[in-house]
């Protein structure tokens, strides 16, 4: 009886530690920063829009988020190009957006507060000097930006939100079970 009540006890301790794990998001590596994102819900949000955005990319041939640019940054410099690029998400991306669809309007703002609360979370990585933004990273996010700003800017908005796969992706590769 003892043995089955440990065992127990056990079971339901793993159960909440998984379920504590969930409710914080995962830990984040960029670099020496460290940081919690929901990852999950944050594709669970874009979910709900992905193949509106895809289907309303006027241009397929373009890509601003190329996984082998976002791959071959420094761990580093990570930190800081997360940084610079939410913060061209809410300041050019988000805001240019439009939808005559509430669902679209809706998902779009929970991503931009998600956005935000995850740029508080790094700045006081770059406070205490854990961000460290090099000359790639900056680089890198300028070929962002000068392709985005090719882009009339409804269709900038477009193209940048149905490439957040990229960026969920690569966000999830610096994660810490």
């Amino acid at each position: 009886m003892k043995d089955l009540f440990i065992i127990y006890s056990m079971f339901v301790c793993t159960m909440l530690c998984g379920l504590w794990d969930t409710a914080q998001g995962r830990k984040l590596h960029l670099g020496s920063c460290k940081v919690n994102i929901h990852t999950h819900e944050l594709r669970h949000h874009f979910q709900y829009i992905r193949q509106s955005m895809i289907s309303g990319d006027d241009h397929k041939g373009i890509r601003l988020l190329r996984k082998d640019v976002m791959n071959s940054l420094q761990a580093t410099e990570s930190c800081c190009f997360l940084r610079q690029l939410l913060h061209f998400y809410l300041d050019k991306v988000f805001i240019n957006y439009s939808s005559s669809h509430p669902l679209h309007r809706r998902t779009t703002s929970v991503l931009a507060n998600s956005f935000f609360s995850i740029t508080k979370d790094l700045r006081v990585c770059h406070a205490n000097a854990h961000c460290e933004c090099g000359e790639d990273a900056k680089l890198k996010l300028t070929g962002i930006q000068t392709t985005y700003d090719k882009l009339d800017l409804a269709a900038g908005a477009v193209k940048a939100i149905g490439e957040l796969d990229s960026l969920l992706e690569w966000i999830e590769s610096f994660q810490h079970h």
